[in-house]
C-alpha cells in the first residue's frame, strides 16, 4: 500500500472521536496531501463496503509490529461518519486500553489512511480508505486537542440544552400544567355532579334527611367507598310529620286543652 498519512483523533470524553478533518498538510514523509469532505466521504463508503471492523492498535503496530493486539474496535457498518467537516468514529476499547488512557499513559489516537486503497476483488484503486488506528503519543496533526481518559456516549454540547430549547420546555410544562388543571376541575365537577345525584337517590329513598344533604354530598365526594359502605347499612327512615321530630312523646294539642275543660 502506498502513501500511509497517520492523524489525530480526539476522544473529549466520549466515544464518537473525530479522527480526521479536512486541510492541507506538507509536512508529512508521503509529501504534501489535502483532504476533502468528499475525502472524507470515501473513506466511509469503503469502510461500509469492505465489510470489516477496523481495529485500533498500539503504536502502529498493524503496520511494523510482530505482534498487533486490539486497544479497541471501529465496528462495521456504522462505526464512521462525516460530521461537522471530519470523520468521526465510535470506538469500543477494550479494558487495558481504557486503563491506560486513563492513567495518563496514551494521550493520542493516529489513524492510518491510504490515499489508492485496493479493492480485494477487482483489484480496482477505491481512493481513501481507512487502514486502522493507533493509539499513540506522537500524533502527526495538532489540531485536535488529546483522549480523555473517561469514556461517555454523547459529549457536553450533545447533553445541554439550549436556551432555546429550555424555554421550548418550559413552555410546554406550563402549557401541560394548565390542561392538566383543567382536567382536575373538570374531574372534581363530575365528582360533585356524581355525589350529588348519589344523596338525592338516598334522601328519596329515605336512606338520609333532608337535613344531611350538605354533608353527605362531602361525604361522597371525600370517601366515594366510606359513603356507599354507610348508605348500605343504612335503613329506610319512617315518614317525621313536618315540624315534628320526636311525635311519639308530644301530647295532641287538642286533647290536652279538653282535659282542662273537664
Amino acid at each position: 500500500m502506498d502513501g500511509f498519512i497517520a492523524c489525530r483523533i480526539d476522544k473529549k470524553a466520549k466515544r464518537w472521536q473525530p479522527i480526521a478533518t479536512t486541510g492541507t498538510w506538507s509536512g508529512h514523509t508521503a509529501g504534501k496531501f489535502t483532504l476533502q469532505t468528499e475525502d472524507l466521504e470515501t473513506i466511509v463508503a469503503n469502510f461500509k463496503r469492505l465489510g470489516l471492523d477496523v481495529v485500533v492498535d498500539y503504536e502502529h503496530q498493524s503496520l511494523y509490529g510482530d505482534k498487533a493486539p486490539a486497544s479497541g474496535w471501529i465496528r462495521h457498518p456504522d462505526g464512521l461518519r462525516v460530521q461537522d467537516g471530519a470523520l468521526v468514529a465510535y470506538i469500543e476499547w477494550t479494558d487495558a486500553a481504557k486503563a491506560q488512557i486513563k492513567a495518563g499513559e496514551y494521550r493520542y489516537l493516529s489513524p492510518t489512511l491510504v490515499p489508492h486503497g485496493t479493492d480485494p476483488k477487482s483489484g480496482e484503486d477505491v481512493g481513501w480508505t481507512l487502514h486502522s488506528v493507533a493509539l499513540t503519543n506522537t500524533p502527526f496533526f495538532n489540531e485536535l486537542p488529546p483522549i480523555a481518559a473517561k469514556n461517555q456516549s454523547s459529549n457536553k454540547k450533545e447533553t445541554e440544552m439550549t436556551k432555546e430549547q429550555m424555554e421550548a420546555l418550559q413552555a410546554e410544562n406550563a402549557a401541560l400544567k394548565a390542561e392538566l388543571s383543567k382536567t382536575n376541575e373538570k374531574l372534581k365537577e363530575m365528582q360533585k355532579v356524581a355525589a350529588s345525584a348519589k344523596v338525592k337517590d338516598a334522601i328519596a329513598a329515605k336512606k338520609l334527611h333532608p337535613e344531611q344533604e350538605q354533608w353527605a354530598c362531602d361525604y361522597a365526594i371525600k370517601d366515594p367507598e366510606g359513603f356507599d359502605a354507610y348508605l348500605d347499612a343504612a335503613k329506610p327512615q319512617p315518614d317525621v310529620p313536618e315540624n315534628n321530630i320526636y311525635p311519639a312523646t308530644n301530647k295532641p294539642e287538642a286533647e290536652a286543652i279538653g282535659m282542662d275543660r273537664i
